[in-house]
């Protein structure tokens, strides 16, 4: 087993994307590892039916993340592939991706993940996706955009993990519609008792310190995390990629203060 890659994906009614995503997987792992959120309305898990049989239907949410505990409990194999439906690897990322696993002295990969706007990437080097890393040197917290936390070294690699959403990630209204929907889900998951949280490999039995701020002063909050959200966006590289670089740092900001508000809204009512 050692070495061997299991792919691990969180769906929801994804019939559009998901042969794309899964077609990409077939040769390239060792096994394919479904969560589906909720009951499937599409024909999604026929055509996933067809390249596995590890298929599995919880309770709906809405968000990918607090399913994504589940789906590393049921992967067999040392490393693990977080992919969704609508990415898939690159020819560059396949042919490599047994070498990546390969090297021992690496416990996770952050990959390239470049913003697409319905027709073209408008970025090329940021930014990057931790989605590849050892299952057992990774914790991680069931909610909304929480990023997977290693112990050990990560590594930048240039290999591209596809995203091509049929919509346009730059545009407003799909932020009104997409991000606006997961930051009242983020708002409510951080209002939930700490137990009723889905982990991996969790080690604390409280709140993170930074989350139990935001829960106790979200709206002080705001202006520090937009502008500090907005910095380390445009540091980690979304400089150089000019007016898209800078547009999506300036979601992920708004998105991050929406977040704070909705806490507060949930607290008080």
């Amino acid at each position: 087993m050692r070495n061997k890659i299991s792919a691990c994906l969180v769906l929801f009614n994804e019939e559009k994307n998901i042969k794309r995503c899964l077609e990409s997987l077939a040769s390239s792992v060792d096994e394919i590892v479904i969560i589906h959120d909720g009951k499937c309305n599409d024909r999604t898990l026929d055509i996933a039916g067809k390249y596995t049989k590890r298929i599995y239907i919880l309770e709906h949410i809405g968000e990918a993340e607090p399913h994504r505990p589940a789906s590393f409990k049921e992967a067999k194999y040392d490393w693990i592939l977080q992919i969704d439906a609508d990415e898939f690897l690159s020819e560059e990322l396949k042919n490599n991706l047994r070498k990546l696993v390969n090297i021992d002295s690496v416990d996770a990969y952050e990959l390239l993940w470049p913003i697409w706007d319905g027709k073209k990437y408008v970025t090329k080097k940021w930014p990057r996706k931790k989605c590849l890393f050892r299952k057992d040197k990774i914790s991680f917290l069931g909610i909304p955009h929480y990023i997977v936390e290693v112990k050990g070294r990560v590594k930048k690699c240039d290999f591209i993990m596809e995203h091509k959403p049929d919509y346009n990630n730059l545009a407003w209204s799909i932020f009104i519609s997409k991000w606006i929907k997961w930051s009242k889900i983020q708002a409510r998951a951080y209002l939930k008792d700490f137990r009723d949280i889905e982990k991996y490999n969790y080690n604390s039995d409280s709140w993170p310190g930074i989350i139990k701020l935001r829960k106790r002063t979200p709206l002080l909050l705001m202006p520090f995390e937009f502008i500090v959200t907005l910095y380390k966006n445009l540091i980690s590289g979304a400089w150089r990629e000019g007016r898209a670089g800078f547009l999506y740092s300036l979601y992920c900001s708004i998105y991050r203060v929406t977040v704070n508000y909705y806490i507060f809204l949930y607290k008080n009512k």
